[in-house]
């Protein structure tokens, strides 16, 4: 995996502590700057051995390896029809793929799929972009152990969206699907999404809209709950994009659920 790091992407990974560059020692990745070593025996680079998801039932299910593999095929139809009022299925696997493709169709350079779990979407960006543009990224072993079983070709390291293991303005783009409302700190991760992206990098996203309903509220704040998410004001979503450099280019609510495309100006930083 360091051979990959070092000949695919060299310059792009960085230590996630301190940000300094990372140089290779056998499995692991080692950096210059704060002594700090991250160990590769696993099959991949863990720049998070520290950190452990946070606790609640959904955090739980992303890393029980009894149900990560009966998410995709089971679980997350349920889990949008009652999070994001799908009954109607307003979103479906078809549109989040076509949404993707024309969000990223135009970027260049390295991309992450972050928190790319079992790699739906990751399959999408690698079609698309060719695999040795892409990396995923998940703090899950189990949905790690599952896409490196899908996706062998592709470079997948273990960290966590807070402290992104990238230099700034290394990325092309980045793609976070179904995945911010599980996330701690969501307007951090959006500020790390923006270090990380060069000029003109995009962002592109899926998450759930806080419903304006009072009584479909009370059901979705039932599920928020019971499994440690969360649905978002959309102005909150347009606010912390801003603050992390980043311009809304497009925006789409199908249902409760909200799609948007974002992209890091050529002189902007996070605030």
């Amino acid at each position: 995996m360091l051979e990959l790091l070092e000949e695919r992407f060299r310059g792009a990974f960085a230590c996630p502590t301190c940000r300094g560059g990372l140089t290779g020692a056998g499995q692991d990745s080692h950096c210059a700057r704060c002594g700090r070593t991250y160990s590769g025996s696993a099959g991949y680079v863990d720049f998070a051995p520290e950190i452990r998801m946070k606790p609640g039932l959904g955090p739980f299910y992303m890393q029980d390896p009894l149900h990560v593999t009966r998410y995709e095929p089971a679980t997350r139809d349920a889990f949008l029809d009652i999070m994001g009022e799908n009954w109607a299925r307003e979103l479906t696997p078809s549109v989040e793929d076509d949404y993707l493709r024309a969000g990223l169709e135009s970027a260049e350079g390295l991309v992450l799929d972050l928190a790319c779990g079992s790699g739906r979407w990751t399959r999408t960006l690698m079609r698309q972009l060719g695999g040795g543009r892409v990396v995923g990224l998940d703090l899950s072993v189990a949905m790690i152990d599952l896409v490196r079983a899908a996706l062998p070709e592709l470079c997948v390291v273990r960290g966590t969206a807070l402290r992104l293991p990238f230099a700034d303005g290394s990325l092309g783009a980045v793609n976070c699907s179904n995945a911010l409302q599980l996330l701690p700190d969501p307007r951090e991760v959006l500020r790390e999404v923006g270090r990380c992206l060069g000029p003109g990098g995009v962002f592109t996203a899926f998450t759930f809209r806080r419903s304006d309903r009072p009584a479909y509220r009370y059901f979705q704040r039932r599920h928020e709950d019971t499994f440690s998410v969360r649905a978002f004001p959309v102005a909150d979503l347009v606010t912390w994009l801003a603050a992390a450099g980043l311009e809304l280019v497009d925006l789409r609510t199908p249902a409760g659920m909200v799609l948007f495309t974002a992209r890091r100006g050529a002189g902007s930083r996070p605030d």
